[in-house]
């Protein structure tokens, strides 16, 4: 299927149940309304500055361009794509009072150079978004995840050594079924260790779910996490086996965690 460019002002129709997409930009060039065999299909952002709002896509937006802004949008997945939502190259992109549902193969949002605000993410059969440099996500719920077989689902998963990374206000609980592995999943697997990556900040969130709920660990050949605060996060009890995974725990600053009861959270030692 060829993605459809979304370049500036225009109003176009995207999907079977006829939904309007208002687009600002700059410019005054406009893109024809995409055919029948693109209505549901993936979509490609490569203007600058181009605000999206009332997608309704069941495919992959790309971004490459930078400061683009998707907002009242639906992505719902069904196994086609990867992604709801990707950046790629210089491509950046804030992303405002959003639902991401269903079935993408990786996850609902990929990789860097992102921000959600307002955000639910649902029903994810792998994981809800990766944690890549210079993402934030704050005031979301990510909740219900429906892991495929052979799945280890986590809300949000860091695999590399990367930084500038705010997670704050959100509340994140995935479930406890089979697959469902973390809220949080902080462990740098991939690549080499970065001590300049920059902080990752863990704060003010309501976690549950999962088999532990929250893991930053070491990852492979030594390579270390360099600054991770966990601060102020209220801890449900419902992870099959606890709040924290006991084992390589790899944080900088740990305080103020406690359960909704009131109690304070263990801190591996």
């Amino acid at each position: 299927m060829r993605p459809v460019k979304l370049l500036v002002a225009a109003a176009v129709v995207v999907a079977a149940a006829v939904v309007v997409v208002a687009m600002t930009g700059r410019g005054s060039e406009s893109t024809p309304p995409p055919s029948s065999s693109q209505q549901a299909g993936s979509m490609t952002a490569d203007r600058a500055g181009v605000v999206l709002s009332g997608l309704d896509l069941h495919g992959m937006l790309t971004v490459t361009a930078p400061d683009v802004v998707v907002r009242h949008s639906r992505f719902t997945g069904d196994g086609s794509t990867p992604w709801a939502i990707r950046t790629d190259g210089a491509g950046s992109v804030r992303i405002e009072d959003t639902v991401i549902t269903g079935d993408y193969t990786d996850a609902g949002i990929s990789y860097g150079n992102w921000s959600a605000v307002r955000v639910e993410i649902s029903e994810m059969t792998n994981d809800g978004a990766k944690l890549g440099p210079h993402t934030t996500i704050t005031d979301s719920w990510i909740h219900d995840f429906a892991p495929a077989p052979g799945a280890h689902s986590d809300g949000l998963q860091l695999t590399e050594d990367v930084g500038d990374i705010v997670v704050k206000n959100n509340r994140i609980d995935i479930g406890t079924g089979e697959g469902a592995n973390a809220a949080v999943f902080l462990s740098p697997d991939i690549g080499s260790e970065n001590p300049s990556a920059g902080p990752i900040r863990i704060e003010g969130n309501t976690l549950g779910g999962g088999g532990y709920t929250f893991y930053s660990v070491g990852g492979m050949h030594g390579a270390r996490l360099q600054d991770v605060t966990l601060t102020g996060n209220t801890f449900r009890r419902d992870a099959r086996f606890g709040a924290i995974y006991p084992t390589d725990f790899d944080a900088h600053t740990v305080s103020g965690n406690v359960y909704a009861d009131g109690s304070s959270v263990p801190v591996p030692g």
